[in-house]
């Protein structure tokens, strides 16, 4: 068994995902840890880094551009997760900021309007899944990536968002703009109806499962 953790990092201004959390965590193969660097400690990362076998990065209602010292916190810890092949996933902010980490563009993409609902996305075969899919997903932001990083294939696309989803070349780090995790907390919250919700949160979680299911495959040692 992986003695390792995975890291959840959880960007919340006002309100945490807990509930998201909690679904990602029971469902992980390995134990989790639970950050809240804008609203707790942004320095808890940095303890546990070494030992983390897989990092989600979330959402947030920060832009990529904000000069808040915690987003220093999560760029070293991603940093370094980068240079240790830690498998990494970026959900909505954490999927803009990862494509700005790599060189990427981040900019508003409906006049500064935030839009809220579910969309159906398309995964090609560099996708998280490595197979073509399709299927709804739940959204809410007014950013997204514009430019993809030069290090990255475009994976998920859909008619509202041409860069829906991104996968490195070459390490195992990928960005998804709608939110894979999202819960039953999180779609009434946004206003998401229950019919709406349940094929979406379906959808979502077989992708945030193979997502999980690559932390078993992360070496570890057996001390």
């Amino acid at each position: 068994m992986n003695s390792k953790s995975l890291m959840v990092i959880d960007p919340s201004l006002i309100i945490p995902e807990i509930q998201s959390y909690n679904h990602i965590s029971s469902r992980s193969p390995v134990t989790t840890t639970y950050h809240l660097p804008a609203l707790f400690d942004p320095r808890s990362m940095d303890i546990v880094i070494g030992e983390t076998c897989g990092i989600i990065l979330m959402g947030s209602a920060a832009s990529v551009y904000d000069k808040h010292d915690w987003l220093k916190n999560i760029h070293s810890t991603m940093e370094q997760a980068f240079v240790r092949n830690i498998p990494t996933l970026g959900i909505c902010f954490g999927h803009q900021f990862i494509a700005h980490m790599f060189g990427g563009t981040i900019d508003l993409l409906w006049n500064d309007e935030k839009k809220k609902g579910a969309r159906t996305v398309v995964l090609n075969s560099h996708s998280i899944l490595e197979e073509s899919a399709e299927g709804d997903l739940i959204y809410s932001h007014r950013e997204g990536v514009t430019i993809c990083p030069s290090d990255f294939e475009i994976s998920i696309l859909s008619d509202m968002v041409k860069i829906d989803g991104i996968t490195h070349r070459s390490k195992p780090i990928w960005g998804i703009q709608p939110h894979i995790e999202a819960t039953q907390a999180f779609a009434k919250r946004i206003g998401i109806s229950n019919d709406k919700f349940q094929p979406a949160f379906q959808f979502g979680t077989r992708i945030l499962d193979r997502f999980l299911k690559k932390l078993k495959e992360v070496p570890h040692d057996n001390n």
